[in-house]
């Protein structure tokens, strides 16, 4: 992971549970076909990560919704761009399988909440 990808990932609104399963999907990746997550079942990937099926459920799609992971059948993969355990030939290869409407975690936007009007913008 670069540096860019690294800041990426600290400006991310993500839970802890996302943190902790990005990193933890980012161990557990195919050496073979880098990038893949394999999920059986997400009963058995929940026990796999050591956290609950609904934390699991939960912190998958936030971290789908702002573009670090993309599904890839019933299985995940880890966006290329962003963390790759491989060559830079693969790499590049990889990257060109990038889903065209999957977010960009670079740009910070995910999948572009709005902010209500109202409340107290002061800086007391």
């Amino acid at each position: 992971m670069g540096y860019a990808a690294h800041q990426a990932l600290a400006d991310a609104d993500l839970s802890a549970a996302s943190f902790k399963l990005f990193h933890t999907m980012c161990a557990i990746q195919n050496r073979k076909d880098h990038g893949l997550v394999i999920v059986e079942s997400q009963t058995k990937f929940a026990e796999q990560v050591g956290m609950s099926q609904s934390s699991v459920s939960r912190a998958l799609r936030q971290l789908a919704d702002q573009g670090f992971i993309y599904a890839d059948g019933r299985n995940w993969r880890l966006r290329a761009d962003f963390v790759f355990n491989g060559n830079g030939a693969a790499q590049g290869r990889a990257i060109q399988t990038i889903p065209a409407d999957a977010p960009d975690p670079y740009t910070g936007k995910g999948t572009e909440l709005t902010v209500i009007a109202g409340g107290n913008d002061s800086e007391d």
